[in-house]
């Protein structure tokens, strides 16, 4: 659609030069400047990489820049990232004229790959090359993956960010390296970065891809420049030929392409299934209970009933005003204390990036591999196994710890306390977390869920916060600035093949099934078998505040029946209270 195309908009380039000529800097030739750049290829950390500044003759640069002002660029959005990318360039070197023509035949040059293979000790290199240009305007990301797809064998950016003016940190945009995460399974990152590179105009950023190690992201682009660059890959003669092709079980995309991988969610200790629970009504005992924290409208047969309708129809249901306005109000106090604590202030031009950490405090704990995803999670300081008990010793609202912390308000007034369900367990297992995603930082990728099982349907609930200012419910419902949870069908194709995976995942597939925005108080019902995965986009620095949530899944009996046009998702009723999710777009 039109809105999804812009122009590449690259900064002046202070030269009008015509020239077509692009060619390599003169000291990368030199024997001494290459041996000098080995040494710190194989220094670096948290993997080998190098940095090569300037790359190009000054006049080429311009040039390049310049031309690629007149390409048109296509917003790509997906879990992992979102920025706007032109078609592949490569093809423009083999009878094309102009500064892009000459740059795609240098970087397929045997002077190049003799370059690449001299520095990384790579192996044999073949004359193929994939190229193409990405725009990050502001809010622009790229999430935590490792780059291994098909054949490729050396990963190659060069930045064509402006040259009058170095990029500074504040811009965002920076190329972020991820180390091995210390005591994790081989093949797992730690959750934020131990290096930095950013990208400084005329300077090529390379490192070898390597399954489950050449973990980097772009962190979210904040300044008003726009990141731009070329993003290349040279290639291996055969999929055996790659690094470490022995360990190819641990690359990102492979275990997603074999087997989706299933976040963890924290297990109470009975088995949340519904094997036994036959009653299909609330008692006078439950309503009694459950009224301590749910508004009184979800408690009456008529209103279950419209919601049970709803849920049929379309096997999800997103009720707004869910908690008591008592509780919701503590909650929503508790967050706006824990945000302006922590720097998340809304409407903000020039705010700071934050910390890896910020938040992890009072409770609650970094949570990663950021690979799969980023988020903070709470655990009660004061409860041992976390079992907080069931509905016969569960507190009542505001008789709790007395702790202000935001967790503590979401455990304290959430009716798991009043259900029978447990807090989380230290263990690490099972079906319930409270989250925490801070702007600039968090997130989920598509995943199926700890207990996902073929014939067996799951019950995700997730009882959502988020700010409440002025125009915080138009940037949540307008999802340019993430923090949305998403449902998409899993990808069948589970065969690794060149073929297959010549394109990243998701970037040309079909929208997701349902997208959920972000709202205050507001709990979302959705039934989902084994072939869904979900996940909860980026939070872009943007974002009016944090998303809080308690996510739970059950293990229900599979629907024998239900549904499947999509037209249900837009033409099914609504009301106040039982609302439709947003259609896909």
């Amino acid at each position: 659609p039109e809105e999804k195309r812009r122009r590449v908009d690259a900064a002046q380039t202070g030269s009008g030069s015509d020239r077509c000529d692009v060619i390599l800097r003169s000291e990368w030739s030199e024997p001494a400047v290459r041996s000098r750049l080995r040494a710190e290829f194989e220094a670096a950390s948290p993997y080998p990489h190098a940095v090569m500044r300037p790359f190009l003759d000054h006049a080429g640069f311009c040039a390049v820049r310049e031309e690629l002002q007149k390409l048109d660029a296509t917003e790509k959005e997906t879990d992992l990232f979102r920025f706007f990318q032109t078609s592949d360039i490569a093809p423009r070197g083999e009878k094309g004229v102009g500064s892009l023509a000459a740059l795609t035949r240098l970087f397929g040059s045997l002077e190049f790959r003799e370059l690449c293979a001299e520095i990384t000790q790579c192996g044999e290199l073949t004359d193929r090359v994939d190229l193409s240009s990405q725009v990050y305007p502001r809010g622009s990301h790229l999430l935590c993956h490792d780059d291994v797809i098909g054949t490729r064998k050396v990963s190659f950016i060069l930045y064509l960010t402006d040259p009058e003016e170095d990029w500074a940190p504040e811009e965002g945009g920076g190329l972020e390296l991820y180390p091995s995460a210390p005591g994790a399974p081989r093949g797992t990152p730690h959750v934020e970065p131990s290096k930095e590179l950013l990208p400084f105009a005329n300077s090529l950023a390379f490192f070898v891809v390597e399954p489950g190690v050449s973990f980097h992201a772009v962190r979210e682009v904040r300044g008003a420049r726009a990141r731009v660059s070329l993003q290349g890959w040279l290639h291996a003669p055969s999929l055996e030929q790659t690094k470490a092709f022995e360990d190819r079980g641990l690359a990102t995309l492979q275990q997603l392409l074999a087997n989706p991988p299933r976040i963890s969610l924290e297990a109470p200790k009975e088995s949340l299934t519904s094997e036994g629970n036959e009653q299909k009504g609330l008692s006078k005992e439950d309503v009694a209970i459950l009224g301590r924290w749910i508004a009184a409208e979800y408690l009456s047969a008529d209103q279950l009933e419209a919601v049970a309708e709803r849920f049929v129809d379309s096997s999800y249901a997103v009720l707004k005003h869910f908690l008591r306005a008592d509780l919701a109000e503590r909650i929503s106090a508790a967050l706006a204390d824990a945000d302006a604590s922590d720097g998340f202030q809304a409407n903000v031009e020039d705010c700071p990036a934050p910390a890896y950490r910020i938040g992890a405090n009072d409770g609650w704990e970094l949570i990663g591999p950021p690979h799969l995803r980023r988020h903070l999670r709470y655990r009660s300081a004061s409860s041992g196994d976390g079992d907080r008990g069931g509905a016969a010793t569960a507190p009542a609202p505001g008789e709790g710890s007395g702790s202000s912390s935001s967790g503590a308000a979401i455990q304290e007034s959430s009716p798991h306390q009043a259900s029978g369900l447990r807090a989380p367990r230290a263990d690490g297992q099972g079906r319930l977390e409270i989250r925490r995603f801070r702007p600039g930082l968090d997130y989920t990728v598509a995943a199926r869920a700890e207990a996902s099982k073929e014939d067996c349907a799951e019950l995700d609930a997730t009882l959502a916060f988020v700010g409440m200012q002025e125009g915080a419910e138009e940037a949540w419902n307008s999802e340019e600035v993430g923090g949305f949870e998403s449902y998409l069908a899993a990808d069948e194709d589970k065969v690794e093949s060149v073929e297959t995976q010549e394109v990243y995942r998701g970037g040309d597939a079909d929208g997701p099934l349902v997208n959920i925005p972000a709202a205050f108080n507001q709990l979302s019902l959705v039934m989902r078998d084994d072939q869904t995965l979900r996940f909860v986009k980026y939070l872009s620095r943007d974002a009016p505040s944090t998303r809080a949530d308690v996510a739970a899944c059950y293990i229900v009996d599979a629907p024998e029946g239900g549904s499947e046009d999509e037209s249900d998702v837009s033409d099914a009723p609504t009301s106040p209270e039982t609302t439709a999710p947003h259609a896909a777009r």
